[in-house]
């Protein structure tokens, strides 16, 4: 089939017979993307073909399979190796190599389609990735206008940032939030202040600048597992400090980016522990999930049915047997159409699948030290056609 098809592309410039555009687009449309790839090579009408975008679309949409980046973190890395783009088997389907030194300090931070976010460590200087073309756009580093008299803190005060982005389903914009936080020793007498929040619009505009909001009613926590992106809607977990005033179910408050506004604090469907460091919050097939990993024997996924109602289900319970150093690196990165569930174990470097079926694993891929795992939901064609 492939020889024939590709006879049929050679004389279609040669101006031969051909078969019809229909049935080479029947054709060219089940094979992997890999294959598509290096097709696009035979000819004009071909390549033209194998890089529509409607043509992409429709092949995205009969291949779905999940794909990874994978951050080196702020490790050194003598390959030069920014992040990698992986699939389930481990295979690394894309290298995206630093352009200069000072990229050895960022850190994967948050993905979302194309784009992949960096930081370095906890200060404001971000960049975003655009994964197929590399293209880099630095975000700024500089306050909101509404925020401007608040540059003394940060100058005299440790402070951390929490930096996410998604998408508006209504207007298809893309959007940032970022949460400043004052990390001194002194924060804590303020759970609910020295907290700067602000959002960008992504654009045809280089001169995109933050905006200042409103801070959360409560302190959000700033750990980089304690927030998740659904449906245009940013969720945080509350700072511990704040949550463990009441002993009650964890607290987690909510930023839609339509309304770029803060929506009333719901409560989790499990009761705070003493520390509930292995408390995390993920994004799987469409739902918010809250992580449960407080036994060290089991990672408890609870899934939110109903915001405004405050209904959790538990629908997945993974045995993980991590030791108590190990924390709350075990994290859930997607399910799969059979009820595999793909985690990342951070502390030991492994991403593997979890079969609930029989109890049991599947190697897939070891990390190099600090890597950070981000879901890639872009174009797989487009990734691969840009292979290394």
């Amino acid at each position: 089939m492939a020889s024939s098809t590709l006879r049929s592309g050679t004389e279609a410039e040669t101006g031969g017979s051909v078969l019809p555009i229909d049935a080479i687009y029947e054709i060219l449309i089940r094979l992997p993307s890999e294959e598509l790839c290096r097709l696009r090579v035979v000819c004009r009408p071909w390549r033209s073909l194998l890089s529509n975008p409607q043509f992409i679309a429709a092949h995205a949409t009969r291949h779905r399979r999940p794909l990874f980046v994978a951050g080196h973190g702020k490790s050194y890395r003598a390959d030069g190796i920014l992040c990698r783009i992986i699939d389930l088997s481990g295979r690394v389907i894309k290298y995206i190599r630093w352009t200069s030194r000072e990229d050895e300090r960022l850190m994967l931070i948050s993905t979302q389609h194309n784009l992949a976010c960096f930081a370095k460590g906890n200060s404001m200087r971000c960049q975003l990735l655009n994964l197929v073309t590399g293209d880099r756009f630095a975000l700024p580093e500089e306050l909101s206008q509404e925020h401007a008299t608040e540059t003394r803190l940060l100058e005299i005060l440790f402070y951390r940032v929490s930096i996410a982005f998604g998408q508006v389903a209504s207007t298809g914009e893309l959007k940032l939030i970022r949460v400043i936080d004052d990390n001194s020793i002194y924060h804590y007498r303020f759970p609910s202040g020295h907290q700067l929040c602000e959002v960008l619009t992504l654009g045809g505009s280089r001169d995109a600048r933050w905006r200042g909001k409103k801070a959360a009613q409560d302190r959000v926590d700033m750990r980089p597992l304690s927030r998740a992106v659904v449906d245009g809607v940013v969720y945080f977990l509350l700072d511990e400090y704040v949550s463990n005033q009441d002993v009650q179910p964890q607290g987690i408050a909510s930023f839609d980016l339509l309304t770029e506004e803060w929506r009333s604090i719901r409560r989790g469907p499990i009761s705070i522990p003493a520390y509930y460091s292995n408390l995390s919050l993920a994004a799987l097939n469409g739902s918010l999930v809250l992580v449960d990993c407080t036994s060290h024997v089991s990672m408890d996924l609870w899934f939110l049915m109903d915001f405004e109602k405050g209904l959790w289900v538990k629908q997945h319970t993974v045995q993980v047997n991590l030791s108590v150093r190990d924390e709350f690196r075990a994290h859930p990165l997607v399910i799969l159409k059979n009820g595999s569930v793909v985690i990342y174990i951070g502390s030991r470097r492994l991403l593997r699948i979890y079969n609930p079926r029989n109890n049991t694993y599947t190697h897939v891929a070891e990390m190099v030290s600090s890597d950070r795992i981000g879901l890639y939901t872009g174009n797989l064609l487009s990734i691969a056609n840009d292979a290394i």
